[in-house]
């Protein structure tokens, strides 16, 4: 059950950053705590739902959290969505500066 849900988590979270782009044609989206200039409700929707399975996944059936393991469990599930950016950001020329 925890390899499916960190699945279906990573799956969420590279969705919601393709609605993301989607949205966005020809923007370069930030990295770090920058706002897109469109940032729809279901690439939201998405990427809350993705984080919660994530950190659902990192229960124990015992209800321990597994906080050794659950910061690298998070990160292995935004890692694709990152790289999804990324391609994104390289795809898209810079825009000059007015």
């Amino acid at each position: 059950m925890t390899l499916f849900l960190v699945v279906l988590a990573a799956c969420m979270a590279v969705a919601s950053e393709y609605l993301l782009t989607r949205a966005n044609p020809g923007v370069r989206l930030p990295l770090w705590r920058g706002r897109p200039p469109c940032n729809p409700t279901s690439a939201r929707v998405l990427r809350g739902l993705a984080l919660g399975s994530a950190v659902f996944a990192a229960i124990n059936p015992s209800d321990d959290i597994a906080w050794w393991w659950g910061v690298a469990l998070i990160v292995g599930v935004f890692l694709p969505a990152l790289l999804v950016r990324l391609v994104q950001n390289s795809r898209v020329r810079a825009q000059p500066v007015h």
